[in-house]
């Protein structure tokens, strides 16, 4: 998912700490996709309530966000609308991937294998995204909808100065403007390298313009390196790498190089381009007062999608207590 910028888009290490006192604009799909793909049962499944309905977003959500809160960083979770008519090919492409891992997991020989099939087969339903958002507003978080790609309406919420940077794991932030990509918020700062068996320390790291801006290029040029290296909206150029790419550009102008190369599009790559650059944002009040609803908040986690309520009430009791900063309603 996304464009793979991470040989050139280097960060700078960071503490949660340092991102005390600041609003982030989440990447909401990006963050949910994340967690129902990790917090599974052994054998694959995600967690469910007593209804059956998957609970393993709400997990993930309700922990990291809480994390967050208590480090005094205030989320703004974005949500994705439409999107563009170029990502049609990406979005059937993605949905074959998830029926062919569907098929593989039941033929699985072995209780690893449907695991590792099973995680491969994730979406993101209706069900799914409306319980996020009733959470996330439970929790006093501010839940905007984009009228597109979530991603560029929390570029441009960063951008605009309403967040100190945009929250996610991809790297298409940059490419529509976030001024600062925030990458790996997890709670342990560690991440399961099922392959082999082991986890490695991931902590969090912030991309700024300047890692770009370093390599002697602008924003239209890191949109151009994308789309030669493959973007949701195009399977890029064969044989063209992020360096090769990058020399290019500091060579080329957008012209010639639109005139010079397939980069593997149903539509006119011009327009790809301008999308980018140009992306179907809104501006929306995004300043909310943090106002954390205990009762219903309980309610909703525990009453209707079976968390304990013993270990709830237990850990909202500690976290009041400890920092002043959530005020229940």
């Amino acid at each position: 998912m996304g464009v793979k910028l991470k040989d050139l888009a280097i960060g700078r290490e960071i503490k949660l700490k340092d991102l005390s006192g600041k609003t982030i604009a989440v990447d909401a799909f990006n963050w949910i996709y994340q967690f129902l793909t990790t917090i599974r049962l052994a054998d694959g499944s995600y967690l469910t309530d007593r209804s059956g309905d998957i609970t393993s977003h709400l997990n993930g959500l309700f922990y990291r966000t809480m994390n967050l809160l208590t480090n005094d960083v205030t989320p703004i979770f974005v949500f994705d609308g439409s999107a563009p008519k170029f990502k049609k090919a990406t979005n059937i492409e993605r949905a074959r991937i998830r029926e062919e891992a569907k098929k593989r997991a039941e033929e699985a020989k072995t209780e690893e294998e449907r695991a590792m099939y099973m995680k491969r087969a994730v979406t993101i339903n209706d069900k799914i995204i409306s319980s996020s958002k009733e959470l996330l507003s439970l929790m006093g978080i501010n839940v905007i909808q984009a009228p597109a790609e979530g991603e560029a309406e929390a570029a441009h919420i960063n951008s605009n100065g309403s967040a100190y940077g945009v929250a996610s794991q991809d790297y298409d932030a940059l490419l529509f403007g976030a001024n600062k990509l925030i990458r790996n918020l997890n709670i342990t700062n560690r991440r399961k390298l099922p392959s082999k068996g082991i986890s490695t320390e991931v902590p969090p790291e912030v991309i700024d313009k300047k890692a770009y801006e370093d390599l002697g290029i602008d924003r239209e040029k890191l949109v151009l390196i994308a789309l030669f290296i493959g973007t949701d909206y195009n399977r890029g150029v064969k044989g063209i790498g992020p360096k090769k790419a990058l020399a290019i550009v500091k060579k080329e102008k957008k012209e010639a190089i639109f005139n010079s190369y397939d980069f593997g599009c149903d539509y006119s790559i011009n327009e790809v381009f301008d999308y980018f650059m140009h992306p179907n944002v809104t501006d929306t009040e995004t300043a909310i007062p943090l106002h954390m609803d205990k009762g219903k908040l309980i309610d909703f986690l525990c009453d209707r999608h079976s968390f304990s309520k013993e270990r709830m009430e237990s850990y909202l009791d500690k976290i009041n207590k400890e920092e002043s900063l959530l005020k229940y309603g």
